[in-house]
């Protein structure tokens, strides 16, 4: 083996391998449609229709035989609100700021005048009620 045929094998064989890699990985979808997951294991799952947004469902995955917690969903501008009510705690608004691969950026405000913002995570599977 010469050296021009040992430099492809080393150095250049693998930087191709490592393309090849990042190229079949599964790329983040750029849509809020999905399942997201954010403060006390509240997973809120949000799909699409002819191009606007829907909360479906909320679920507190750390509850036994827990109950969709959804009160209203709602999408104007851009903009997908929705309101949804624990168990034993204040109803919960939450409203979209902005989406940036897996995270989700939401202010939320309850009715007990508590506000903030939060970031809720994709997950990979709905939640099992």
């Amino acid at each position: 083996m010469n050296i021009r045929q040992k430099f492809r094998l080393f150095f250049i064989a693998p930087v191709l391998v490592m393309a090849a890699a990042r190229s079949s990985a599964t790329p983040t979808p750029a849509t809020m449609a999905g399942y997201w997951q954010g403060e006390n294991y509240i997973v809120s799952t949000i799909q699409e229709h002819n191009g606007e947004f829907v909360v479906a469902t909320v679920y507190a995955t750390k509850l036994p035989h827990s109950q969709n917690l959804l009160i209203s969903s709602s999408y104007s501008n851009t903009v997908l609100t929705w309101k949804y009510c624990p168990p034993a705690e204040s109803c919960v608004t939450a409203e979209t700021v902005s989406l940036s691969g897996d995270s989700l950026i939401v202010n939320w405000t309850d009715e007990e005048g508590g506000s903030g913002q939060m970031t809720l995570i994709r997950v990979e599977s709905a939640p099992q009620p």
